[in-house]
């Protein structure tokens, strides 16, 4: 019965490796948004998933896609957990690549 009524977490904390920053991603925000909202450098051109610069790595956690990731990633990228920031919604604490993304 409690369990109604159990406050809801305010967001997710977001590891960024290999440089091991954190990003307070709040609840129904994009980690795209979040990143760029704290003064994080995060490759991206359209914020819309069209154009796959904001994509990483999903390395530990879970997230909720707000789009089919196959219109723009390749299977294979897909199959090795890479998602795009712009619109990913956080579901709990993560870890992601960027590794091979320049800043």
């Amino acid at each position: 019965m409690f369990t109604l009524f159990k406050k809801k977490k305010a967001g997710y904390i977001a590891k960024v490796l290999p440089d091991n920053m954190e990003i307070l991603v709040k609840r129904g925000e994009t980690l795209l948004y979040s990143a760029l909202s704290q003064g994080i450098k995060w490759p991206h051109k359209c914020k819309v998933g069209s154009c796959g610069t904001c994509k990483y790595q999903l390395v530990k956690g879970k997230i909720n896609p707000q789009l089919d990731f196959s219109y723009v990633l390749e299977p294979n990228d897909i199959k090795n957990g890479y998602g795009l920031a712009c619109q990913s919604i956080l579901e709990s604490d993560i870890e992601v690549n960027i590794n091979t993304i320049n800043f």
